[in-house]
Formats: structure tokens, sequence, C-alpha cells
């Protein structure tokens, strides 16, 4: 072995050593501030538990009308839409939106395997535990990808999907937690993941992170997007929806670029909308003309596809 390789041998060990010690640690750290059993968790105001086959699901059901289920972002919860998007949505609809397990107050179990397929299968039973023929889905994030695959593998259960701040890329935010050691380093001093809108916001997100379970459901999501589940969504997936989909992004959004989310559209054969002066959080950041938004595209004439 030359001297070059030889030096390139012990830096990659090296590297190695370090990481192996940094996930050692970072999972010790997060055994100390994830305390709480989810056995033992009390469900939100307004919300409930329903366990199905798959698990405890927590939830929301609130309004009347033809049904809209919401699906957060990763590592988020029901929580996201409680900032005023469920208040107006439920004017005119049914609302029903859900923690994925290993997020919010839903079941955590090292059985799971945390990702696309889970969580689909999580929003399939939950509809049917409560008798829900068909919905709107509406999500937020990887959400909006979840109800495409929703739209696509159960055509029969959606007819009308609304993404928000969706794209075929990885949040800037998640590159470094990916790799191993020093995600769980990084997420063991994190109190939640992401922004926070109010302190009744940052409290709910916060009571979740202390439950067993949470920061290794969302590391695992976090690291299958590199492998199954991003191979699920580059060919096939978003080219099966055959419901109307629209397409909302903030023009201000640093975590999916708009022009990402546009070329989404292009393949949903669905129309893109552009919220002028907000972020990421649509849905939070401005609610009504969220709300206004996702209501013109379900009653409102059909819109030309995006070109």
């Amino acid at each position: 072995m030359s001297w070059t390789a030889r030096v390139i041998s012990i830096a990659i060990g090296g590297i190695v050593v370090v990481l192996f010690a940094l996930y050692v640690v970072g999972t010790l750290m997060i055994a100390r501030v994830e305390t709480v059993d989810w056995r033992g968790v009390t469900a939100a105001r307004g919300a409930k538990f329903v366990t199905t086959k798959l698990g405890r699901i927590h939830y929301i059901d609130t309004g009347s009308g033809p049904t809209i289920l919401l699906m957060h972002g990763s590592g988020r919860s029901i929580a996201d839409w409680q900032e005023g998007a469920i208040e107006r949505l439920a004017l005119h609809h049914r609302v029903i939106a859900f923690d994925y397990f290993g997020n919010g107050l839903s079941e955590r179990n090292p059985s799971f395997t945390y990702g696309y397929d889970l969580w689909v299968n999580e929003a399939v039973e939950l509809l049917a535990a409560l008798k829900i023929p068909h919905v709107t889905a509406i999500g937020h994030s990887v959400g909006g990808a979840l109800a495409c695959i929703l739209a696509a593998d159960h055509p029969e259960l959606v007819d009308h999907v609304v993404t928000i701040g969706t794209g075929m890329m990885i949040e800037p935010q998640q590159f470094l937690p990916i790799v191993p050691g020093i995600g769980e380093v990084m997420m063991a001093n994190a109190t939640n993941f992401g922004e926070t809108y109010s302190p009744r916001h940052r409290a709910a997100l916060e009571a979740a992170y202390k439950i067993a379970g949470t920061r290794a459901a969302v590391l695992s999501y976090m690291r299958r997007q590199l492998t199954v589940d991003g191979l699920r969504l580059v060919w096939g997936t978003f080219e099966d929806v055959k419901v109307p989909v629209l397409h909302l992004s903030g023009s201000q959004d640093t975590h999916i670029f708009p022009d990402i989310a546009r070329d989404l559209a292009r393949r949903t054969h669905g129309t893109f909308v552009s919220i002028d002066g907000v972020g990421h959080m649509v849905q939070i950041e401005a609610p009504d003309r969220f709300a206004e938004a996702v209501e013109r595209f379900l009653s409102g004439p059909p819109v030309a596809p995006t070109p």
C-alpha cells in the first residue's frame, strides 16, 4: 500500500471512529431528553385518539361539509395546522388532521419503518376508521408528497390534491442530520424541528419531542429519503396522480424553492400558485390567502395546468 493510500485509509478510519463515538454519545443524550412514554400522553385540546391495526393515531376532526385531510411536514405535527388553517378550512369543510406515527402524539414503535409507506397506510386506516369514503388531500412539504402518493396508490380515496412547499429536493437543514452520529447529537440538542410561530405552537411541538422515540423516527425518515423513499419519487408517483392538483408555494420559501415546486406541477399536470411575501409555512404565515386559494381551487372552474 502506498503512503498516500495509507494516509487516506487512516483518515477514513478516524472519521468512522469519530462518527461512531458521536452516535453513541448522541443516543445517550437523546435518552436523557426523551423521558415521556407515548402511552401516557393525553390528547391535545380539540383532538382525540383512535387505535387501528397499525397503531394509535392522534387526530383532529372538526367542521362539516366535503372532507379535507391535512398531512403535516417532516418532524412536525397537527400543531402546524392549528395556527389558523383548520379554523378557516372548517368554515366549509369537515377537516381531519393527524400526526404521523413517530410524530406529534401518535404512537412510537421500534418495529415501525418510518417513511412514506407507513404514513400513507396510516392515512388509509384513519379514513377507514372514521368511515370517510374520499377526501381532498392537502399536504405541507413532505406531506405534499404523501398526499400525491395517497392519490396515486388509492385513487378511490382522493378527489383533489393540494401541496404546500413541496418539491423534489431535500431541505438544506436536513443534510447534516442525515450523517449518522452528527444527526443524533444535533437532534439531542433540538427541542423541536423547525420554526415556531406562537407560544402555543412552540409548546405543542416541544411536548412531542419529549416523547421517547421521536428523534429516532425523524432521523430514520430523513435517511430513507436518500434510499427507498427518495427513489420512489424519482419517476412514476407524481405522474400517476390522476386528480386535479394545486401546488402552492411561498414566494420567499428558502426550504423548497418556488421553482422546484413549479417543476413538480409539470409532473402532475397540476396548477402552480405562488403566495407572495411568505416562506415555507404558507398555511401559518398567510392562513387567509391559503384558505382562499384552496377554496378557489375546489369550487372554481378547472384551471389550466402549469406550462
